[in-house]
């Protein structure tokens, strides 16, 4: 009879511990979580300058970049572009990404340029591999811009040619 009873008293709780354990779950799966831009900016340590390039720091700045191409993206640059040599680590990286997504000519190996000093500024290794990422979007934007022109320098010689090549045959004729 010992025996028994446990077994009917777990028989008779289960069900209700299931029940309650998927109406909790149904419920948090039901709950809305915050968005990341809703989120508040984490402050600054202490220890940690406002030029270091951290978690903190580029969560904040991705919070602020436009998302879109646009008026909004272009007055961020042009904010940021007129800052000059006052702009700190978190902003030389927004401008050069920003620079990066316009992709207008000489935007790459400006965003090259303002990435150059920023590994020795970054404080943890996301931040260091970030602008790694970024550095190799600007050396690839380079590469394809030289790579352009020089396609169009040889469509240019082989237009030339063709013309040649007609008022040599119109010259036989």
């Amino acid at each position: 009879m010992t025996l028994h009873r446990p077994i009917c008293f777990l028989r008779s709780i289960r069900p209700r511990l299931l029940l309650s354990l998927a109406l909790s779950l149904s419920l948090a799966a039901c709950a809305e979580l915050p968005r990341l831009a809703d989120l508040p900016a984490r402050p600054a340590a202490s220890g940690q300058g406002a030029d270091r390039l951290d978690d903190a720091a580029i969560s904040r700045l991705l919070r602020e970049t436009p998302q879109t191409a646009g008026p909004a993206l272009q007055s961020q640059i042009t904010r940021l572009l007129a800052l000059g040599k006052r702009r700190s680590a978190p902003e030389q990286l927004q401008l050069a990404m920003l620079l990066l997504a316009r992709a207008e000519p000489g935007d790459a190996e400006l965003a090259q340029n303002l990435l150059d000093g920023l590994p020795s500024r970054a404080a943890d290794p996301q931040a260091r591999n970030l602008v790694a990422l970024l550095q190799r979007d600007a050396a690839q934007q380079l590469a394809l811009q030289q790579a352009q022109k020089s396609a169009a320098a040889l469509q240019k010689q082989i237009d030339q040619i063709k013309t040649l090549e007609t008022q040599l045959q119109n010259r036989s004729h």
